[in-house]
């Protein structure tokens, strides 16, 4: 790697975090910090404890995932050891752009379990092709119930909303299950931000003939992750207030399609640290519609963000130990490449 590239990676992230602590001082001073302090102060800590212990185990439920792959090809690897590595790379995805931080977790394992990175990458990249599936659908239905709360909701334009998206997902399955489908769409690769996306798209073709060997158990590993996931936001909303239909059925499933839709931002290639300040106008802007007020909107966001930041601490020595023995500029090289 020439010493330009290096500093243009280095260059890029101190632009990326410089970006992303703007966007947080202006929704601070647009807000007002002391109303986002006086909505903590009222929170009920009993419920934000909950909501950590519901992230870990989220990120018991990835691990196995990821054991579940590599056991399929061959690697038999104890889940305890995949945790720490999972771990790592969602505290690495808490500060890289569009999250690729996360790909992390496969040069951790590759290197702690001294496995091939194809093998680890597989067990990252196979069962995300599930998750871009769920954000699709999450994104569809929560355009509808935005579209039932302004009063433009009838029956035929909700018959056309799910037309379209369920063809969406229908058209992002058959590109990510059958390449030939993607090379019709090639010249859009010119595209500003479309390398990323056509890149990512060859790469899950690599391994979709093995995923789908296991697709009927990754799916059911996925949608309980969702479900934990929505458990976890379910619980912060509660412990600062936040009031929806008030049946507990209705609005976990509500934080469920919120959850997934809202990721979407930060998985999208924009210059902040994995979608930092976006992802939070997202809460104020989407929880506008149901009557959140702006400052308890924002102030979710951040929760959700510092639940995932304090947990993904616990696995510093991971990284610091990765770090022993690779170079941070060739890991970071390596992590954007595959992204």
């Amino acid at each position: 790697m020439s010493n330009g590239v290096t500093l243009d990676k280095r260059i890029q992230l101190i632009i990326n975090l410089l970006i992303s602590l703007s966007v947080f001082a202006v929704i601070l001073y647009l807000v007002g910090i002391d109303k986002i302090f006086s909505v903590l102060l009222k929170a009920r800590w009993e419920l934000l404890a909950l909501a950590i212990v519901a992230y870990i185990l989220l990120n018991v439920v990835m691990s196995y995932r990821i054991k579940l792959v590599l056991e399929s090809i061959g690697d038999k690897i104890p889940l305890k050891r995949i945790i720490p590595s999972n771990l790592a790379g969602m505290l690495a995805s808490d500060f890289t752009p569009a999250r690729a931080g996360y790909f992390f977790t496969a040069f951790s394992i590759s290197s702690r379990e001294n496995i091939g990175l194809e093998k680890t990458m597989l067990s990252i990249f196979g069962p995300q092709m599930f998750d871009f599936i769920i954000k699709v659908l999450s994104a569809g239905i929560l355009l509808l119930l935005i579209l039932s709360q302004t009063g433009m909701s009838n029956i035929i334009v909700n018959a056309a909303l799910l037309v379209v998206f369920l063809s969406a997902i229908l058209f992002v399955s058959a590109l990510v299950f059958h390449p030939p489908l993607l090379k019709r769409f090639e010249f859009f690769e010119s595209f500003p931000f479309a390398p990323r996306v056509f890149a990512f798209l060859r790469k899950m073709h690599m391994h979709s003939d093995k995923v789908l060997a296991l697709k009927e158990k990754i799916v059911a590993i996925t949608l309980f992750s969702w479900f934990i996931k929505g458990i976890e936001w379910y619980l912060l909303s509660q412990a600062i207030g936040i009031k929806f239909s008030g049946d507990i059925i209705h609005d976990i499933l509500f934080i469920m399609v919120f959850q997934g839709a809202i990721t979407i931002i930060q998985f999208l290639p924009i210059p902040t640290l994995a979608g930092a300040g976006a992802s939070e106008a997202g809460f104020a802007g989407i929880l506008a519609f149901f009557g959140v007020p702006l400052e308890v909107a924002v102030t979710f966001g951040f929760l959700s963000r510092l639940v995932m930041i304090v947990v993904d601490m616990l696995s510093i020595s991971v990284i610091l130990d990765y770090l022993h023995t690779h170079s941070l500029e060739k890991s970071l090289e390596g992590i954007s490449g595959v992204h």
